[in-house]
């Protein structure tokens, strides 16, 4: 969601959501007839319709003349250089992980709830789907108009 948001994307494809190819293909002709000059589509994994590429073929083959081009960006949305809170949060994250294994625990995921680490059993990690914020998904189709 951040990603789709911080890029202006035109359509943000989440697992939380249910968006359909036919409601993609018509955002993106409405955006071609307010003469638009791209679209940028950010699709999640998990996404129920299909990986970026599956998306990409099928909008070709609705829109012939479309302009389709597949960037997968894997974790290279999450480099640049780290800023000083970044080397903050690593260091409490690290710090916080070498006392629990000292301690005996493990079968966690650590992470920062409220800004407090927290320990989460991996099952509940991997298996509970956080609620997806609608007042972001909301903003995010208003700004992709």
């Amino acid at each position: 969601m951040h990603t789709g948001i911080g890029s202006g994307a035109g359509a943000i494809f989440l697992p939380e959501t249910e968006t359909t190819i036919e409601e993609l293909n018509d955002t993106l002709r409405k955006s071609v007839k307010r003469q638009k000059l791209f679209n940028l589509v950010i699709v999640a994994e998990g996404n129920l319709n299909g990986d970026a590429n599956e998306l990409a073929k099928q909008i070709k083959q609705l829109n012939p003349f479309f302009d389709v081009k597949v960037t997968i960006i894997g974790h290279l949305q999450r480099g640049g250089s780290p800023t000083a809170m970044d080397r903050v949060l690593a260091s409490r994250m690290g710090h916080s992980a070498v006392k629990a294994l000292l301690r005996g625990e493990g079968g966690v995921a650590l992470g920062i709830i409220n800004d407090k680490i927290t320990f989460t059993p991996f099952v509940d990690a991997v298996s509970k789907n956080k609620m997806l914020n609608k007042d972001l998904v909301r903003m995010a189709e208003i700004l992709a108009l």
